[in-house]
Order: C-alpha cells, then sequence, then structure tokens
C-alpha cells in the first residue's frame, strides 16, 4: 500500500479538474460511510432495547409523538 506521502504525491500531479473530481467522490464515500455507520450503531442501539422488530409503522408513531411533544414543549417555552 502507498504511503500517505506518496499517495499525497500522486495526487498533487493530476490535473486540477481530476483533483477536484477526487476530492468530491471522496467527500461522497465518507458521507455514504458515516450513514452506515451510523445506521449500525443505530440497530446495535435497537437490539440492545429489544426494539429491533418493532414494526415500522409503530417506529413512525412514536417519532410523530416525540415531534409533536417537542413542538409543545418548544411552543411554551
Amino acid at each position: 500500500m502507498q504511503s500517505l506521502d506518496d499517495l499525497a504525491q500522486t495526487i498533487i500531479a493530476l490535473p486540477q479538474a481530476d483533483q477536484e473530481t477526487l476530492i468530491n467522490k471522496v467527500a461522497q464515500l465518507n458521507f455514504k460511510k458515516g450513514l452506515s455507520d451510523l445506521a449500525d450503531n443505530y440497530r446495535r442501539r435497537l437490539a440492545s432495547e429489544n426494539r429491533l422488530e418493532i414494526p415500522a409503522d409503530e417506529v413512525w408513531a412514536e417519532l410523530q409523538r416525540i415531534r409533536e411533544e417537542v413542538a409543545k414543549r418548544e411552543s411554551s417555552n
């Protein structure tokens, strides 16, 4: 595997447009990885709470209840 210094040298040798494309691709991949990591963490949390198999409509109902609770609390402040 290339060292980071070698990789950096390879990248700066690329034309500017290719560097920008590469940066955008890395940003997209990093965003997708972050979403995947977040989903994995959420699944583990639900599994630890024995809530992983709750039907989607129950999850949406709970989220709606929480949203309304927060909105009510915010409007009273």
